[in-house]
């Protein structure tokens, strides 16, 4: 009678040190990985953060100098309308006379032509948008008080001194307004290191007063 073999169990691999390699070395990636985005990543945020900064200063100095070649070219091209107006109106006086229908057309399409050159407007940071606004709403109320002279042509008395008068006091509100946009404009050019800019128009009393330094001076 033949006697039957034990059965030897059979080990299978021992895969218990092996699961241990691939524990620590997943362990060590991630911690890899956090050692590296700690080091590594905000000086990453911090150079794309400092490059956004210097594009969007590059931006507004080419956005100033724009603005205030834009800004010296309404000066230029509203004084006579405004000094006309002061003529007509005196503003320290409540009333005045009726300028001729023909320089009041005159008027019309300089403000009309100078609100044109104001409609776009790019895209800057916020000391270019405010006074960029502020000089548009110069114009704006300017071209207001343009209208204001047209209907007191054919006006009869007394609404015609009437219609003057408030067309002064318009004037008046519109070139106070351009003195607050020249003071900002001063301000913004001064920080780009362009110097000192000064575009005010003749604004009569109770204008924002502009610094006395010379235009161009604290240029950098």
């Amino acid at each position: 009678m033949s006697r039957k073999r034990p059965t030897v169990p059979v080990k299978g691999p021992n895969w218990k040190p092996a699961a241990g390699f691939v524990t620590a070395f997943v362990l060590g990636v991630a911690l890899a990985f956090l050692v590296s985005s700690w080091t590594s990543g905000p000086n990453a945020t911090e150079r794309r953060i400092a490059e956004l900064q210097e594009a969007e200063a590059r931006r507004d100095v080419e956005q100033i100098g724009a603005l205030t070649d834009l800004a010296r070219g309404t000066r230029d091209r509203l004084t006579p309308m405004v000094e006309g107006m002061a003529k007509a109106a005196p503003p320290d006086s409540s009333s005045g006379t009726v300028p001729s229908a023909e320089e009041v057309g005159k008027w019309r399409d300089a403000a009309t032509a100078e609100l044109r050159r104001y409609a776009e407007t790019p895209s800057a940071g916020n000391g270019v948008n405010v006074a960029r606004t502020a000089l548009k709403t110069a114009v704006q109320q300017l071209a207001v008080a343009v209208g204001g002279f047209e209907a007191a042509l054919d006006a009869p008395d007394p609404l015609r001194g009437r219609l003057v008068g408030l067309a002064s006091e318009q004037r008046t509100l519109a070139l106070r307004t351009w003195s607050v946009a020249a003071l900002q404009l001063d301000v913004i050019n001064i920080d780009a290191g362009r110097g000192h800019v000064h575009v005010q128009l003749p604004a009569g009393p109770n204008a924002t007063p502009l610094d006395s330094e010379p235009e161009g001076s604290g240029r950098r």
